[in-house]
Protein backbone atom coordinates (compact mmCIF):
# COMPACT_ATOMS: atom_id res chain seq x y z
CA UNK A 1 0.00 0.00 0.00
CA UNK A 2 1.39 3.16 -0.83
CA UNK A 3 2.43 5.77 2.21
CA UNK A 4 0.00 9.00 2.50
CA UNK A 5 1.56 12.53 1.25
CA UNK A 6 3.25 13.94 4.03
CA UNK A 7 3.40 17.70 3.54
CA UNK A 8 4.76 18.54 6.96
CA UNK A 9 7.97 21.15 6.70
CA UNK A 10 10.82 20.74 8.60
CA UNK A 11 10.03 23.21 11.10
CA UNK A 12 7.24 21.20 12.12
CA UNK A 13 9.54 18.15 12.24
CA UNK A 14 11.73 20.17 14.38
CA UNK A 15 8.96 21.58 16.80
CA UNK A 16 8.09 17.39 17.27
CA UNK A 17 11.80 16.50 18.38
CA UNK A 18 12.28 19.93 20.50
CA UNK A 19 8.66 18.75 22.40
CA UNK A 20 9.67 15.25 22.47
CA UNK A 21 12.98 15.76 23.64
CA UNK A 22 12.04 18.66 25.88
CA UNK A 23 8.65 17.06 28.10
CA UNK A 24 8.76 13.14 27.35
CA UNK A 25 9.76 10.81 29.90
CA UNK A 26 12.51 8.89 27.67
CA UNK A 27 15.85 10.84 27.16
CA UNK A 28 16.61 11.00 23.67
CA UNK A 29 20.76 11.18 23.51
CA UNK A 30 22.02 8.59 20.83
CA UNK A 31 20.31 6.22 18.57
CA UNK A 32 20.44 3.17 21.21
CA UNK A 33 17.70 5.33 23.16
CA UNK A 34 15.38 5.19 20.25
CA UNK A 35 14.33 1.83 20.71
CA UNK A 36 13.09 2.36 24.45
CA UNK A 37 11.27 5.41 22.59
CA UNK A 38 9.59 2.87 20.35
CA UNK A 39 8.27 0.73 23.59
CA UNK A 40 7.33 3.92 25.27
CA UNK A 41 5.69 5.27 21.85
CA UNK A 42 3.62 2.40 21.66
CA UNK A 43 3.02 2.06 25.28
CA UNK A 44 1.28 5.85 25.43
CA UNK A 45 -0.49 5.80 21.93
CA UNK A 46 -1.21 2.19 21.31
CA UNK A 47 0.50 2.40 17.68
CA UNK A 48 4.06 0.91 16.70
CA UNK A 49 6.66 3.10 15.18
CA UNK A 50 10.13 1.37 14.77
CA UNK A 51 13.08 2.11 16.50
CA UNK A 52 15.05 2.64 12.95
CA UNK A 53 11.96 4.77 11.77
CA UNK A 54 12.58 6.78 14.67
CA UNK A 55 16.71 6.64 14.44
CA UNK A 56 15.94 8.29 10.79
CA UNK A 57 13.87 10.96 12.29
CA UNK A 58 15.57 12.08 14.60
CA UNK A 59 18.61 12.26 12.30
CA UNK A 60 20.77 9.59 13.81
CA UNK A 61 21.01 7.38 10.58
CA UNK A 62 21.83 9.83 7.68
CA UNK A 63 19.92 9.13 4.73
CA UNK A 64 17.03 10.87 2.37
CA UNK A 65 14.30 10.28 4.56
CA UNK A 66 10.59 11.53 4.29
CA UNK A 67 8.79 10.80 7.56
CA UNK A 68 4.87 9.30 6.69
CA UNK A 69 1.49 10.57 7.59
CA UNK A 70 1.18 7.97 10.22
CA UNK A 71 4.64 8.50 11.87
CA UNK A 72 3.78 12.08 12.15
CA UNK A 73 0.51 12.14 13.19
CA UNK A 74 1.62 9.02 15.96
CA UNK A 75 4.55 11.47 16.95
CA UNK A 76 2.24 14.60 17.91
CA UNK A 77 -0.37 12.46 19.68
CA UNK A 78 2.86 11.32 21.65
CA UNK A 79 4.08 14.71 21.99
CA UNK A 80 1.04 16.30 22.73
CA UNK A 81 0.45 13.75 26.01
CA UNK A 82 2.95 14.90 27.64
CA UNK A 83 2.92 18.59 26.47
CA UNK A 84 -0.60 18.07 28.54
CA UNK A 85 1.28 16.40 31.29
CA UNK A 86 3.58 19.58 31.62
CA UNK A 87 1.03 21.99 31.66
CA UNK A 88 -0.88 19.58 34.41
CA UNK A 89 2.34 19.64 36.50
CA UNK A 90 2.53 23.91 35.79
CA UNK A 91 -0.99 24.32 37.02
CA UNK A 92 -0.48 21.98 39.87
CA UNK A 93 2.69 23.60 41.46
CA UNK A 94 0.34 26.93 40.43
CA UNK A 95 -2.51 26.07 43.01
CA UNK A 96 0.25 24.99 45.83
CA UNK A 97 1.96 27.91 45.71
CA UNK A 98 -1.11 29.78 45.79
CA UNK A 99 -1.87 28.59 48.88
CA UNK A 100 1.63 28.78 50.49
CA UNK A 101 1.50 30.95 53.91
CA UNK A 102 3.55 33.75 52.55
CA UNK A 103 0.61 34.90 49.98
CA UNK A 104 -1.61 34.79 53.13
CA UNK A 105 0.00 37.70 55.42
CA UNK A 106 -2.12 40.43 54.10
CA UNK A 107 -5.21 39.03 52.87
CA UNK A 108 -8.81 39.61 54.84
CA UNK A 109 -9.76 36.07 54.87
CA UNK A 110 -13.77 37.25 54.45
CA UNK A 111 -12.91 39.01 51.31
CA UNK A 112 -14.81 37.77 48.71
CA UNK A 113 -12.44 38.78 45.86
CA UNK A 114 -10.34 36.11 47.69
CA UNK A 115 -13.15 33.39 47.78
CA UNK A 116 -13.75 34.37 43.99
CA UNK A 117 -10.21 33.00 43.45
CA UNK A 118 -10.29 29.99 45.68
CA UNK A 119 -13.44 29.40 44.10
CA UNK A 120 -12.22 29.37 40.33
CA UNK A 121 -9.44 26.91 41.54
CA UNK A 122 -11.94 24.43 42.90
CA UNK A 123 -13.71 24.78 39.99
CA UNK A 124 -10.97 23.56 37.92
CA UNK A 125 -9.31 20.91 40.28
CA UNK A 126 -13.23 19.56 39.27
CA UNK A 127 -12.63 20.01 35.73
CA UNK A 128 -9.38 18.30 35.90
CA UNK A 129 -9.11 15.11 38.44
CA UNK A 130 -5.74 14.21 37.28
CA UNK A 131 -4.59 17.74 38.58
CA UNK A 132 -6.76 17.22 41.70
CA UNK A 133 -4.23 13.60 42.81
CA UNK A 134 -1.70 15.71 42.56
CA UNK A 135 -2.22 18.58 44.67
CA UNK A 136 -4.54 16.68 47.14
CA UNK A 137 -2.35 15.45 50.20
CA UNK A 138 0.18 19.07 49.72
CA UNK A 139 -3.10 20.68 50.38
CA UNK A 140 -4.84 18.81 52.83
CA UNK A 141 -0.81 19.73 54.73
CA UNK A 142 -1.29 22.97 54.20
CA UNK A 143 -3.44 24.95 56.72
CA UNK A 144 -4.07 27.42 54.14
CA UNK A 145 -5.04 24.74 52.25
CA UNK A 146 -7.30 22.95 54.89
CA UNK A 147 -9.52 26.21 55.47
CA UNK A 148 -9.80 27.55 51.96
CA UNK A 149 -10.06 24.15 49.41
CA UNK A 150 -11.19 21.45 52.01
CA UNK A 151 -13.70 23.70 54.19
CA UNK A 152 -14.98 25.43 51.75
CA UNK A 153 -15.60 22.68 48.58
CA UNK A 154 -16.82 19.66 49.97
CA UNK A 155 -18.02 18.38 46.10
CA UNK A 156 -20.85 15.87 46.92
CA UNK A 157 -19.88 14.87 42.93
CA UNK A 158 -16.59 14.07 44.01
CA UNK A 159 -16.74 12.75 47.61
CA UNK A 160 -17.05 9.07 47.33
CA UNK A 161 -14.73 8.50 44.53
CA UNK A 162 -11.52 10.47 44.86
CA UNK A 163 -12.04 13.92 47.16
CA UNK A 164 -12.48 11.23 50.34
CA UNK A 165 -8.73 10.58 50.12
CA UNK A 166 -7.58 14.18 50.73
CA UNK A 167 -10.39 14.59 53.85
CA UNK A 168 -8.10 11.37 54.73
CA UNK A 169 -5.08 13.18 54.69
CA UNK A 170 -6.53 16.59 56.38
CA UNK A 171 -7.22 14.63 59.27
CA UNK A 172 -3.87 13.28 59.21
CA UNK A 173 -2.53 17.11 60.08
CA UNK A 174 -5.46 19.25 61.38
CA UNK A 175 -5.07 19.99 65.17
CA UNK A 176 -8.61 21.42 65.66
CA UNK A 177 -11.84 20.00 67.16
CA UNK A 178 -13.68 21.84 65.06
CA UNK A 179 -11.42 21.10 61.47
CA UNK A 180 -11.83 17.13 62.25
CA UNK A 181 -15.32 17.33 63.36
CA UNK A 182 -16.33 18.65 59.68
CA UNK A 183 -13.76 16.62 58.05
CA UNK A 184 -15.26 13.40 59.68
CA UNK A 185 -18.69 14.54 59.00
CA UNK A 186 -18.07 14.96 55.44
CA UNK A 187 -16.60 11.55 55.27
CA UNK A 188 -19.72 10.24 57.03
CA UNK A 189 -21.85 11.69 54.37
CA UNK A 190 -19.50 9.97 51.76
CA UNK A 191 -19.49 6.59 53.61
CA UNK A 192 -23.58 7.33 53.16
CA UNK A 193 -23.28 8.15 49.26
CA UNK A 194 -21.83 4.97 49.12
CA UNK A 195 -23.83 3.04 51.75
CA UNK A 196 -20.53 1.84 53.92
CA UNK A 197 -22.74 1.28 56.73
CA UNK A 198 -19.60 -0.05 58.58
CA UNK A 199 -17.77 2.95 57.81
CA UNK A 200 -20.78 5.43 58.52
CA UNK A 201 -20.72 3.82 62.18
CA UNK A 202 -17.29 4.19 62.65
CA UNK A 203 -17.14 8.42 61.49
CA UNK A 204 -20.41 8.38 63.59
CA UNK A 205 -18.94 7.30 66.74
CA UNK A 206 -15.59 9.44 66.19
CA UNK A 207 -18.09 12.90 65.40
CA UNK A 208 -19.64 12.17 68.69
CA UNK A 209 -16.24 11.68 70.80
CA UNK A 210 -15.13 15.24 69.39
CA UNK A 211 -18.07 16.91 69.98
CA UNK A 212 -18.09 15.60 73.58
CA UNK A 213 -14.64 17.89 73.72
CA UNK A 214 -16.03 20.87 71.84
CA UNK A 215 -19.15 21.96 71.13
CA UNK A 216 -18.67 25.29 70.00
CA UNK A 217 -18.54 25.43 66.62
CA UNK A 218 -18.84 27.22 64.00
CA UNK A 219 -22.94 27.00 62.57
CA UNK A 220 -21.86 25.23 59.12
CA UNK A 221 -20.08 22.89 61.39
CA UNK A 222 -22.96 22.43 64.16
CA UNK A 223 -25.50 22.17 61.56
CA UNK A 224 -23.04 19.29 59.81
CA UNK A 225 -22.91 17.72 63.12
CA UNK A 226 -26.56 17.22 63.75
CA UNK A 227 -27.29 16.20 60.13
CA UNK A 228 -24.60 13.10 61.15
CA UNK A 229 -26.66 12.67 64.16
CA UNK A 230 -29.93 12.14 62.71
CA UNK A 231 -28.62 10.30 60.07
CA UNK A 232 -27.05 7.81 61.98
CA UNK A 233 -29.53 7.84 64.77
CA UNK A 234 -31.81 6.61 62.11
CA UNK A 235 -29.87 3.87 60.76
CA UNK A 236 -28.40 3.14 64.34
CA UNK A 237 -30.16 3.70 67.18
CA UNK A 238 -33.92 5.28 66.37
CA UNK A 239 -34.76 5.60 69.96
CA UNK A 240 -32.04 8.61 69.68
CA UNK A 241 -34.22 10.66 67.13
CA UNK A 242 -36.36 12.30 69.24
CA UNK A 243 -33.61 13.44 71.10
CA UNK A 244 -31.73 14.91 68.46
CA UNK A 245 -34.81 16.67 67.07
CA UNK A 246 -35.40 17.94 69.93
CA UNK A 247 -32.44 19.52 70.76
CA UNK A 248 -31.78 20.49 66.87
CA UNK A 249 -35.06 22.84 67.51
CA UNK A 250 -33.72 24.35 70.93
CA UNK A 251 -30.04 25.39 69.39
CA UNK A 252 -31.64 26.99 66.09
CA UNK A 253 -33.64 29.57 68.92
CA UNK A 254 -30.22 30.76 69.75
CA UNK A 255 -28.44 31.19 66.37
CA UNK A 256 -27.97 34.72 65.76
CA UNK A 257 -30.57 36.45 63.12
CA UNK A 258 -28.11 39.28 61.82
CA UNK A 259 -24.21 37.87 62.40
CA UNK A 260 -22.16 38.90 59.47
CA UNK A 261 -18.85 37.72 58.39
CA UNK A 262 -17.35 34.12 57.87
CA UNK A 263 -20.81 32.90 56.09
CA UNK A 264 -22.56 33.79 59.23
CA UNK A 265 -25.12 35.58 57.27
CA UNK A 266 -26.54 32.37 56.31
CA UNK A 267 -28.62 29.81 58.30
CA UNK A 268 -25.98 27.47 57.76
CA UNK A 269 -27.48 25.58 60.76
CA UNK A 270 -30.85 24.87 59.89
CA UNK A 271 -29.49 24.05 56.10
CA UNK A 272 -27.64 21.02 57.47
CA UNK A 273 -29.50 20.04 60.11
CA UNK A 274 -33.12 19.91 57.05
CA UNK A 275 -30.56 17.72 54.44
CA UNK A 276 -30.67 15.13 57.94
CA UNK A 277 -34.59 15.55 58.26
CA UNK A 278 -34.59 15.08 54.50
CA UNK A 279 -32.84 11.54 54.67
CA UNK A 280 -34.93 10.28 58.01
CA UNK A 281 -38.43 11.17 56.35
CA UNK A 282 -39.16 13.42 59.26
CA UNK A 283 -40.97 15.41 56.81
CA UNK A 284 -43.08 17.45 59.70
CA UNK A 285 -39.96 18.69 60.99
CA UNK A 286 -38.17 19.74 57.85
CA UNK A 287 -40.90 21.59 56.66
CA UNK A 288 -41.09 23.58 60.04
CA UNK A 289 -37.17 24.39 60.14
CA UNK A 290 -36.80 25.44 56.72
CA UNK A 291 -39.61 27.62 57.41
CA UNK A 292 -38.09 29.15 60.10
CA UNK A 293 -34.54 29.45 58.33
CA UNK A 294 -36.44 31.31 55.35
CA UNK A 295 -38.47 33.61 57.68
CA UNK A 296 -36.45 34.72 59.96
CA UNK A 297 -32.49 35.25 58.10
CA UNK A 298 -32.33 38.17 55.56
CA UNK A 299 -31.84 36.68 52.42
CA UNK A 300 -27.96 38.10 50.69
CA UNK A 301 -26.74 38.33 47.21
CA UNK A 302 -24.18 35.62 47.67
CA UNK A 303 -26.08 33.22 49.10
CA UNK A 304 -28.87 33.88 46.37
CA UNK A 305 -26.60 33.49 42.82
CA UNK A 306 -25.49 30.20 45.07
CA UNK A 307 -29.09 28.78 44.63
CA UNK A 308 -28.78 28.04 48.93
CA UNK A 309 -32.11 29.87 49.35
CA UNK A 310 -33.66 28.07 46.64
CA UNK A 311 -32.53 24.77 47.86
CA UNK A 312 -34.32 25.41 51.31
CA UNK A 313 -37.22 26.39 49.62
CA UNK A 314 -36.88 22.79 48.05
CA UNK A 315 -36.42 21.17 51.07
CA UNK A 316 -39.72 22.96 52.11
CA UNK A 317 -41.43 21.82 48.65
CA UNK A 318 -40.28 18.37 49.12
CA UNK A 319 -41.70 18.48 52.67
CA UNK A 320 -45.27 19.81 51.44
CA UNK A 321 -45.39 16.92 48.92
CA UNK A 322 -44.72 14.02 51.53
CA UNK A 323 -47.34 15.89 53.53
CA UNK A 324 -49.58 15.49 51.06
CA UNK A 325 -50.44 19.37 49.93
CA UNK A 326 -48.92 19.34 46.52
CA UNK A 327 -50.91 22.61 45.89
CA UNK A 328 -48.51 24.65 48.29
CA UNK A 329 -45.82 23.22 47.40
CA UNK A 330 -46.30 23.86 43.59
CA UNK A 331 -46.23 27.75 44.68
CA UNK A 332 -42.67 27.44 45.41
CA UNK A 333 -41.65 26.54 41.60
CA UNK A 334 -40.96 30.08 41.27
CA UNK A 335 -38.54 30.44 44.15
CA UNK A 336 -35.79 27.29 42.69
CA UNK A 337 -33.70 27.73 39.82
CA UNK A 338 -31.67 24.77 39.41
CA UNK A 339 -29.13 26.57 37.11
CA UNK A 340 -28.03 28.50 40.28
CA UNK A 341 -27.08 25.77 42.38
CA UNK A 342 -23.20 26.10 43.08
CA UNK A 343 -21.49 23.50 41.78
CA UNK A 344 -20.06 21.56 44.51
CA UNK A 345 -23.89 20.09 45.22
CA UNK A 346 -25.16 21.07 41.85
CA UNK A 347 -26.04 17.03 41.46
CA UNK A 348 -27.22 16.42 44.15
CA UNK A 349 -29.84 18.48 44.32
CA UNK A 350 -30.46 18.84 40.48
CA UNK A 351 -31.63 14.63 41.66
CA UNK A 352 -33.90 16.57 44.30
CA UNK A 353 -35.29 18.78 42.34
CA UNK A 354 -36.38 16.20 39.38
CA UNK A 355 -37.74 13.99 41.99
CA UNK A 356 -39.69 17.36 43.53
CA UNK A 357 -40.90 17.87 39.95
CA UNK A 358 -42.16 14.81 39.51
CA UNK A 359 -43.74 14.04 42.38
CA UNK A 360 -46.06 17.27 41.36
CA UNK A 361 -47.61 15.09 38.52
Amino acid sequence: MARKPNPITKEEISNIITSIKSNGEIAIHNAVDCTKLSFHVLNVTGDYISATTLKRFFGFTKSEFSPSYDTIKILKQYAAHFNKKSKSSSLADFILNFFEPLHFEKINKDDKTFHAACRTIALQLKNDLSILEQVMEPLAKNENGRRFYFDLFPDYELLSTIQYKGYEKYLLHEKSYEGKIFANCVLFLGAVFNNNVKLMKNKWETISDLFNKNKKLHPFVLGRYYQVQLIASYQFNKTNVKKITEEIFKIETKMPRNETGLFKEFPGFHYFACDGFWQIKSYNELLNLSAIALHDFKKHNEFIWKGYYGQLYLYQGLALVNLDRKTEAKKLLKYIKPENFYFPTKKYFDSLYEVFVASLN
